[in-house]
């Protein structure tokens, strides 16, 4: 079944939160495992049940959908993106890891 776009608002949510919290922003470039990621996920928009590591090629590769994008205050890039055919997308490069954030179908 696929997430609903109510669902999808989890995202945008996520950046707020992020970018409302000089805090926050400290955690995700601290971050430096899977773990690490999930806990914090977890406990700023626990709707988003998708994550993973990514390289910095594929953080940083053209798109084929944009959404938003923009960086954060403590210099995280972020953008939402559309897969073709697929869920909408979350990409942030933080300090030491990049990573996917998504809300996995049921």
């Amino acid at each position: 079944m696929p997430v609903s776009p109510e669902q999808e608002q989890a995202l945008p949510r996520f950046v707020k939160a992020i970018e409302a919290s000089p805090d926050n922003q400290t955690q995700l470039n601290a971050l430096n495992t899977i773990d690490d990621l999930k806990a914090l996920v977890q406990r700023i928009e626990p709707a988003l049940t998708g994550s993973a590591l990514i390289p910095y090629e594929q953080a940083t590769s053209p798109p084929k959908i944009t959404i938003d994008s923009g960086v954060l205050a403590a210099d995280i890039p972020w953008r939402l993106l559309r897969c073709p055919g697929g869920p909408l997308v979350l990409q942030m490069i933080c300090k030491n890891v990049n990573f996917a954030l998504w809300i996995e179908a049921c």
